[in-house]
């Protein structure tokens, strides 16, 4: 009997094969409480991850921020907040499923072309961070049936 999962193996094997990482452009904690396009996602792609890159460390205060899209403005991350040196510049900050919308932790597909938004909520004394995205733009049709 054949594996009744192959399809979608093969599809999977697929997307983490053209899977790369991106960073988003650099966005300034200390900004104006706000929504902040980092990222431009094109039409047809799939986003596998989200991480944040703290760039600079947050050395005072506290921030809180969400990471989303035009239709979810916290879909990947909800509400992290950073207390004061709570984060070195280097570290890695993961969506945890806990902090995502149920089934964006997982991944999204965009039909239509979108952005990565990061909205402060709460603006820091001191601190920089990327965005780090896992993104598939190509997903070869001899995969998809």
């Amino acid at each position: 009997m054949g594996n009744p999962l192959y399809g979608q193996n093969k599809f999977d094997s697929a997307v983490d094969a053209n899977a790369k990482w991106y960073q988003s452009s650099e966005l300034d904690l200390t900004s104006t409480a706000g929504v902040y396009p980092v990222f431009s996602v094109p039409a047809g792609s799939y986003v596998l991850g989200v991480k944040i890159l703290v760039t600079s460390a947050i050395t005072a205060g506290s921030a809180d921020i969400d990471v989303g899209d035009g239709d979810n403005p916290d879909g990947f991350i909800d509400g992290w907040a950073c207390a004061a040196g709570g984060a070195a510049a280097g570290s890695i900050v993961d969506g945890v499923a806990s902090s995502c919308t149920a089934g964006i932790s997982s991944g999204k597909y965009y039909s239509a072309t979108d952005t990565i938004d990061v909205d402060i909520n709460t603006v820091a004394t001191a601190g920089k961070i990327k965005l780090l995205i896992l993104l598939a733009t190509e997903i070869p049709s001899s995969v998809v049936h």
